[in-house]
């Protein structure tokens, strides 16, 4: 049974999120609410930033709770259209991977994260900012771009996580390393063999891979991890330590905590940003400490609910 949600309500949908899982939960979604007598408004995407527009108009006309039905693509095209001095932001996770609900330790069963909206209090979370636009989840530069590119193209049709194994895997033998410049903390420094760098506030992408097991939406900070070129066994490795929420120790991998950092290459490379490639380099990246508030359980990511 849905409680009442003690705010003016509105859902920004993405139908086509989770290979089109999203439309079905949302017509759960509405038919609890309905059944509630809940009030909502309730917005469609239907191409790239209908998220920002759509977003935009539901706090023009009243919505104090702005929910997210969708992935992290959808969910950061909804903060770049928020009033962070007003909006709150709510997640329902009906994306492929729905990496950053588990890094705000939100539930990915639909019922569950729409009782949370009734049952949790608003928190206060970071959000980063890549070259004048926001986002919540992370920035990846290099072989995780590459990887995310080919496993939204080229296997598509596979379900679930299976696209971004193969995809993985393709790019493990394919990709080629490249020569990084990196800037932060008033220190620079250069890399001629750079698999990826990649800049979190939160910790989780592309599902259960725990990139940055370090990371934390609320320390003012985000997470720098710069992956050099090894071998396909070591990097198949690394990746099965950060499906199990392992610290990546090894001497090719380099982690720090900034809050500001810039990030070149020697040739244009993927960017993605929350999971979608559409970054350009260079990248200006910053963090904004406690810039948004969120409905989200106020317990840490280490006890989060991986079902």
């Amino acid at each position: 049974m849905v409680k009442s949600i003690p705010y003016k309500t509105a859902f920004v949908v993405n139908p086509a999120g989770g290979n089109g899982s999203a439309l079905k939960i949302w017509s759960d979604i509405a038919f609890c609410l309905d059944k509630a007598g809940q009030k909502y408004q309730v917005y469609q995407t239907h191409s790239p930033g209908d998220g920002i527009r759509l977003a935009r108009q539901a706090v023009k006309e009243g919505a104090e709770l702005v929910v997210g039905v969708g992935g992290d693509g959808t969910l950061r095209e909804i903060v770049n259209g928020l009033d962070f001095g007003k909006s709150i932001l709510g997640i329902i996770p009906a994306g492929t991977g729905n990496g950053f609900r588990r890094s705000c330790n939100i539930p990915g069963q639909w019922e569950k994260a729409l009782r949370g909206l009734s049952d949790w209090p608003p928190r206060f979370i970071d959000v980063g900012e890549v070259n004048g636009s926001y986002f919540l989840n992370i920035v990846g530069v290099g072989f995780d771009a590459a990887v995310e590119q080919v496993a939204s193209g080229k296997y598509h049709n596979l379900k679930g996580y299976l696209a971004y194994i193969a995809a993985f895997f393709e790019e493990l033998a394919l990709f080629k390393s490249f020569h990084s410049a990196v800037k932060h903390n008033g220190s620079f420094y250069e890399e001629n063999d750079t698999l990826l760098v990649v800049v979190a506030n939160g910790s989780f992408y592309g599902g259960n891979m725990c990139i940055a097991p370090q990371a934390s939406v609320d320390d003012s900070f985000l997470d720098l991890c710069l992956i050099k070129k090894m071998s396909a066994p070591v990097a198949t490795l690394l990746a099965a330590q950060a499906l199990l929420k392992k610290p990546l120790h090894h001497s090719s991998v380099i982690t720090e905590k900034v809050r500001q950092i810039n990030i070149e290459a020697d040739h244009d490379l993927p960017v993605h940003i929350d999971g979608e490639v559409i970054g350009t380099l260079p990248l200006e990246i910053k963090v904004k400490p406690a810039a948004l508030r969120i409905i989200a359980p106020a317990t840490s990511v280490e006890s989060e609910i991986t079902s």
